[in-house]
């Protein structure tokens, strides 16, 4: 049976792995390790980190280290990832995205903008509309 000690040096090098990683990943993408040391979300080492103004959990940094993902990549997912998101589609994990995913083309994400401006405007008219009936007391 695990000791408190031993559980708390075990935390510790865990700690100190994923910094490890981390200062791996900053070299590789031009982040400042000593910013980003300093990062982690809620102070949680091991889980999600800002470096910039991105953030990127655990997986995402292991998966572009193991995968030595080509320069680039990692900000092209995560631009894709963010446009998925607010366009309200489905992205996909990194790993995913450099094994090649399908994943929708420029005049796909287009056309869904389009159709998002299209029932943004239609809410806007529609809230009007209540709006002016309401006035009249219905």
């Amino acid at each position: 049976m695990n000791k408190p000690d031993d559980n708390l040096r075990l935390l510790f090098v865990y700690y100190d792995s994923c910094n490890a990683l981390l200062e791996a990943f900053c070299e590789k993408h031009d982040f400042d390790y000593e910013d980003a040391k300093q990062c982690w979300v809620a102070g949680c080492v091991g889980e999600t980190v800002c470096c910039g103004d991105y953030y990127f959990n655990m997986d995402v940094i292991v998966t572009d280290l193991k995968e030595n993902a080509p320069e680039g990549e990692l900000l092209r997912w995560y631009d894709y990832t963010l446009e998925c998101h607010s366009l309200g589609t489905n992205g996909c994990n990194y790993s995913s995205w450099l094994k090649g995913c399908p994943r929708l083309s420029e005049d796909e994400m287009a056309e869904i903008r389009l159709c998002q401006k299209l029932v943004e405007e239609s809410e806007r008219q529609l809230k009007e509309c209540i709006a002016k009936y309401k006035e009249r007391g219905f």
